[in-house]
């Protein structure tokens, strides 16, 4: 039935052994297909995908289970995963959002602190750590995020665009040294004496852009030992009350920082698609981190499908609203077209073999180092 398809997947990722490479499509098309990461609700479609549906539901979980046995025996599983999905985009973008999320679960608390690349528009998750706490993270805890990602991913010469919490003097520098630009933004009153130590001072600069509604203002500052920018300007919200926009960043054109900074909220619709709006991640109930850490990096490959998916056909199904808006979310479109190719894992299989070709001919574009 799908024999010779996995075949076709074998010569291309010799890397797969066994059962594994089966298994491992097997959970990638589960979660496509019940768009959720519970094991308990993803077992319920193994019998469809398999032609054994009157197999007790009990060993479809432990098939499940033997996946991620087998898995964790290869410990570099996950890397291939993520570099099959890096693999799938054609040009990578040079911006990288930073933000976290979180949510407790029997008495568990899950903090992804995340990396994400900007491409066509949309936020895709790159790298992750977990905290295992609520609360915003510290600048060390950011300083071994970009570790581990700094190993692994080629980030030279990237942007970083953060959001208020993930300031810091020694975590700027150790962008700075790591060859990072940044558009972070600043709470009021943040590094005001080193900002006023030279040239026009804040309050001038925001009374100037009050009375000048949209137009930007810069000026050159030190703030422990380094050479950042200061970029202010004034906007109104939706209730038409003046609000003024703040940031630091390593950028000397101060409209590039501030046009950056604006795609700062796709991280936000990144979390919103892999929880309540897509796949479910607060039902991640893992106890172990490195499966924890196995099932994120399938999830960012399933993440990854759904939105090349959406990209390939959503500007002729789904045109944007008068406003702006889109009708749909590139990712749901994406999910949606997928429910075509669900039917059977044979279906499956020929639709994903597309993409898997496509991530070898596109790998000079991964932003992974080294894939075992």
């Amino acid at each position: 039935m799908y024999t010779h398809l996995l075949d076709k997947f074998k010569e291309s990722h010799p890397e797969w052994q066994g059962g594994l490479l089966k298994n491992t499509l097997l959970m990638v098309c589960l979660i496509l297909d019940r768009q959720t990461v519970c094991l308990w609700k993803l077992k319920g479609s193994v019998g469809k995908f398999l032609g054994n549906t009157q197999t007790d539901s009990r060993s479809h979980y432990q098939r499940i289970k033997r996946w991620f046995w087998q898995s964790l025996a290869q410990k570099y599983v996950w890397l291939i995963l993520l570099g099959v999905a890096a693999g799938l985009l054609k040009k990578m973008s040079e911006i990288i959002l930073i933000d976290g999320t979180s949510w407790q679960w029997g008495g568990k608390t899950f903090h992804f602190l995340t990396l994400s690349v900007v491409y066509q528009g949309v936020a895709i998750p790159i790298w992750w750590v977990e905290l295992g706490r609520l609360g915003i993270s510290d600048q060390r805890q950011r300083k071994t995020l970009l570790m581990g990602a700094l190993k692994v991913l080629k980030l030279l010469d990237k942007t970083l665009v953060g959001d208020r919490e993930y300031v810091g003097a020694v975590w700027f520098k150790y962008l700075k040294d790591n060859d990072l630009g940044f558009v972070i933004r600043l709470r009021d009153k943040n590094y005001q004496g080193a900002i006023n130590a030279k040239g026009k001072s804040i309050e001038k600069l925001e009374k100037k852009a009050k009375k000048r509604i949209g137009q930007i203002f810069s000026k050159s500052f030190e703030l422990g030992g380094g050479a950042y920018f200061f970029v202010l300007t004034a906007y109104k919200d939706r209730s038409g009350k003046i609000e003024i926009l703040r940031l630091i960043t390593t950028l000397s054109n101060a409209n590039k920082a501030v046009g950056l900074y604006k795609l700062r909220y796709r991280i936000e619709s990144l979390f919103k698609h892999l929880k309540s709006n897509g796949f479910d991640l607060e039902a991640l109930h893992l106890q172990s981190s490195r499966k924890v850490r196995l099932m994120m990096a399938l999830l960012v490959l399933a993440y990854t499908l759904s939105v090349m998916e959406g990209l390939k056909r959503y500007k002729k199904k789904y045109p944007p609203l008068k406003h702006g808006s889109p009708v749909m979310s590139v990712f749901r479109a994406g999910i949606e077209l997928w429910q075509n190719h669900l039917s059977s894992f044979a279906l499956f299989l020929e639709k994903a073999l597309q993409y898997f070709n496509l991530s070898l001919q596109k790998k000079k574009y991964s932003l992974l180092r080294n894939v075992p």
